[in-house]
This record gives structure tokens, sequence and C-alpha cells, in this order.
């Protein structure tokens, strides 16, 4: 009763892991642009911001109150926490490639793609035994 990859399984897990790692180093750097100064200085005007939460929270709503059955207001505050997390990591990432364009690729090490990509291969393979056992 063994796994069985084929060999397109192995091209898409690996580009999985890869686009985490780019998602992880630009929210990385996003956040030290967006604190650089010691005041907080968004990478995109705040009307976008509202955007991008608006429509996380009508997609995140309507996930918590058909799948979930969520009927409560209060049971529909998990759609409002995921779309913050969404919006806050959006805005990080669009913030990190602005840094990450200013400053140039020479700030990316080696070993900032290697940290990012072990951290994304064990979060990965944690992710497809909870999947795998059903927890």
């Amino acid at each position: 009763m063994g796994i069985k990859l084929e060999s397109n399984d192995f091209v898409r897990v690996l580009t999985v892991v890869a686009v985490m790692a780019f998602i992880m180093v630009s929210v990385a750097y996003g956040i030290t642009y967006i604190f650089e100064d010691g005041s907080i200085k968004f990478p995109i005007q705040p009307y976008y911001i509202l955007f991008i939460f608006s429509i996380g929270f009508v997609i995140s709503s309507v996930f918590f109150e058909k799948v979930r059955d969520a009927v409560y207001p209060y049971s529909l505050l998990g759609g409002a926490i995921a779309s913050a997390i969404l919006t806050f990591i959006i805005t990080a990432a669009i913030g990190g490639m602005y840094y990450i364009s200013d400053n140039g690729f020479k700030l990316l090490s080696s070993d900032t793609w290697v940290y990012a990509l072990s951290i994304c291969i064990i979060l990965s393979m944690v992710l497809f035994n909870l999947a795998k056992h059903k927890l």
C-alpha cells in the first residue's frame, strides 16, 4: 500500500513548492518594505486594499455559510478573519516585489531561497500527511 507518483505529479508538487517559496520570500521582504522607515507605508492605495478585503470577505463568507453551515452573524467572523489574512498577505507580497525591484536581486542570497524552499517542503509534507489521514 504505497503511494504511486507519476512523473507529472513530481513536477506539479515542485512547482507548487517553488511558488509557495516565492510568495513566502515576497511577504517577508514586503513586511520589511511596509515597516522600513519606522512608519507604515502601503505599497498600494488603500482603496485597493479595501477592494481585496471585500472580495475575499464575500468569497469566504459564502464558503463559511454554504459549506460550514454558519447561519449566525458571529459564525461569519471566520470569513472576516480569513479575508483579513488574505489581504495582508497580498499587500505584503506586493510590497515585497517593490522592495526586491528597488534593491535588486543581490539582496536575495542563496540562503534565503534554501530556507524558504526547505520550509515549504516541510509544510507540504505535513499537509500531505494530514490530508492522507484525513485529520
